[in-house]
């Protein structure tokens, strides 16, 4: 097990780290796990992504590859929140863009255990199980490739669109916290990125000044969140989709977030304006959409995430259709099992009849 700081991600076998971020909470990192750790019934197979709310790894319960996210000390709120909307949202209709939840213990309802809690080294841990997903973050994508095709950027953020439409409208609820780490990328048969939003954010109708201090990542925190009044609305997370697609398109954060404090991105946030995206191959007009989404003022922007989607999908086309897996049932698996054994018999006996007559 290690320490790490949920601000700049650097990890710490021993607990003590130095930062040049003022703002790294070194004295108060979290518990992270390593290969082969233990959490009650569950095996850590490696650590995939460190949030500021939690961890997110790839583990194994039994015979079974699961994914497993860790709250954070302090931050069992946000993922019981997420755990009950999951749940209840799944009761309605299971989302493709929403990772599917199972129960916290092996042989437990989900209903009744939506999540679960342990206690690791004299620390109460809670966490919630997905199912397991091939995938990989989005923000570990960028960094290979900071600007992906122009199409498949559009796809991703029309389908992202989608699932937050089905939070809000369904959940009752506002993500506010949209960034490339909050979304798994996995790819179809067919090469299609599908990208899951693995993390929930806030999860919540209403927010408070404490939870976007410590909890929002500043350089994708919508200006209104950092004001007084802190306004929110469906237009809030067409903020955060629209710095998402900016990301992809320009090749670049539109705020810079490494290597300076919290409070330098937010006056960042609250005063500049991102470089316009500079594609000369693609039109004027999609750039436009874009930028519109990332206004400061929540009143000039798409008023929905579902509003901005028409407008790519406009430019872009429609998301191809995931082309449909064949299912193979018991009964046709043997006929096909039976039907190779007599070819292969056959094939036996003809070679044996023609080498008698040879002979």
């Amino acid at each position: 097990m290690k320490r790490v700081c949920v601000n700049c991600e650097r990890v710490s076998p021993e607990g003590n780290l130095w930062c040049e971020n003022r703002d790294c909470p070194s004295g108060t990192m979290s518990l992270v796990f390593d290969y082969g750790d233990s959490l009650g019934d569950i095996e850590i197979v490696r650590l995939m992504r460190v949030l500021r709310t939690s961890a997110i790894y790839e583990a194994k319960r039994g015979n079974q590859n699961i994914l497993l996210k860790v709250a954070h000390d302090n931050c069992q709120d946000q993922l019981r929140r997420e755990a009950t909307t999951l749940a209840q949202l799944a009761e309605k209709q299971q989302h493709p863009m929403l990772p599917q939840l199972l129960p916290a213990y092996q042989y437990a309802d989900i209903k009744q255990r939506p999540y679960g809690k342990t206690v690791v080294q004299e620390e109460t841990k809670y966490y919630v199980v997905f199912k397991h997903i091939e995938g990989e973050f989005l923000r570990d994508m960028l960094a290979k490739n900071p600007q992906p095709w122009y199409q498949h950027a559009a796809w991703l953020t029309v389908s992202l669109a989608d699932a937050l439409a089905f939070l809000h409208v369904k959940g009752g609820k506002f993500h506010l916290n949209l960034n490339p780490s909050s979304v798994l990328v996995r790819t179809d048969k067919s090469g299609v990125p599908r990208p899951v939003l693995i993390d929930l954010g806030m999860c919540s109708a209403e927010i408070n000044r404490d939870w976007v201090m410590r909890y929002c990542v500043p350089a994708y925190t919508a200006p209104e969140l950092l004001e007084k009044g802190m306004t929110i609305g469906p237009a809030t997370d067409v903020y955060g989709l629209g710095l998402v697609l900016y990301e992809m398109l320009a090749g670049r954060p539109a705020f810079r977030y490494r290597l300076r404090s919290d409070d330098d991105v937010r006056q960042s946030v609250r005063k500049e304006t991102p470089p316009p995206v500079n594609r000369t191959d693609l039109s004027e007009e999609v750039a436009g959409i874009v930028h519109l989404a990332i206004d400061k003022s929540i009143a000039r922007r798409q008023p929905d995430v579902r509003a901005f989607a028409k407008m790519l999908r406009q430019k872009f086309g429609e998301v191809p259709p995931e082309p449909k897996r064949i299912q193979i049932g018991p009964r046709a698996m043997a006929l096909g099992v039976a039907a190779t054994l007599i070819v292969v018999v056959w094939t036996v006996v003809a070679a044996l009849v023609e080498s008698s007559f040879a002979h």
